[in-house]
C-alpha cells in the first residue's frame, strides 16, 4: 500500500511531461489557464507530502489536531438555527397549555410570554458564531426609523451586550429555554 502511494506522485510527474499543449495555445490565456492548475496541483501534491511526514513524525500531534478539527466540525454541524429556537418555543408553549393554570410554573410561564411578546415587537434576533448561537434583543425593531435607532452614539455597548442575551444555543440544545422550561408543570 505506501509503496503505491509512494509512486504517485512520480507517476503524475511523468504524465505532466508527456502532455504538452499546441503551439497554437503559447502566450494565450489558456497556457496560463493551464499553467495555473498545474502549479496548483504541484503545490497541494508538495503539501501532502509535507503533511504525511509530519503525521509520521508526531503522530500524537496529528491525533490532537484531527480529534480537534473532528469536534470543531460536529459542534458547528449540530448548532442550532433561529427556526429551531422557534419551533422549540412552539412545543413548549403548546405543551404548556395543556397543563391546568393551577400546576403550571410561573417562571415558565413568564419567560415563555417575554420571548413571545418580543418576537410581536420584532426586537429579538439571532447570531452565529459557528459552535455556538445566540438569541438577543434590541431596544428597536430593525424597521423602526427613528434617530435612536440610527444615531451610533446611542447605539448599546459591547459591555451590555451580556443583559441582552435571551439564550445561546449549543450542541443542538437552546440551553435558557431548557433551563427555565424544564419543570413548567410544577408551580412552586
Amino acid at each position: 500500500m505506501l509503496k503505491s502511494v509512494t509512486k504517485v506522485p512520480h507517476n503524475v510527474a511523468k504524465l505532466q511531461m508527456k502532455i504538452k499543449l499546441p503551439e497554437k495555445f503559447k502566450g494565450t490565456i489558456v497556457e496560463k489557464w493551464t499553467n495555473y492548475w498545474k502549479n496548483l496541483f504541484i503545490d497541494y501534491r508538495q503539501m501532502l507530502k509535507d503533511l504525511r511526514t509530519d503525521i509520521q513524525e508526531e503522530p500524537k500531534k496529528a491525533l490532537l489536531w484531527s480529534t480537534g478539527i473532528a469536534t470543531a466540525i460536529a459542534l458547528c454541524r449540530n448548532n442550532p438555527d433561529e427556526l429551531d429556537y422557534r419551533n422549540q418555543i412552539k412545543k413548549i408553549t403548546n405543551e404548556v397549555i395543556l397543563v391546568s393554570e393551577e400546576c403550571r410554573n410561573v417562571n415558565s410561564l413568564e419567560h415563555l410570554n417575554y420571548v413571545q411578546r418580543c418576537y410581536n415587537e420584532g426586537v429579538i434576533h439571532y447570531a452565529n458564531l459557528g459552535i455556538l448561537s445566540f438569541m438577543y434583543i434590541t431596544d428597536l425593531n430593525d424597521s423602526c426609523d427613528l434617530f435612536k435607532n440610527q444615531c451610533s452614539y446611542l447605539k448599546p455597548s459591547y459591555l451590555s451586550l451580556y443583559s441582552r442575551i435571551v439564550d445561546v444555543g449549543f450542541i443542538g440544545k437552546w440551553w435558557n429555554l431548557h433551563i427555565k422550561t424544564t419543570n413548567y408543570d410544577v408551580n412552586i
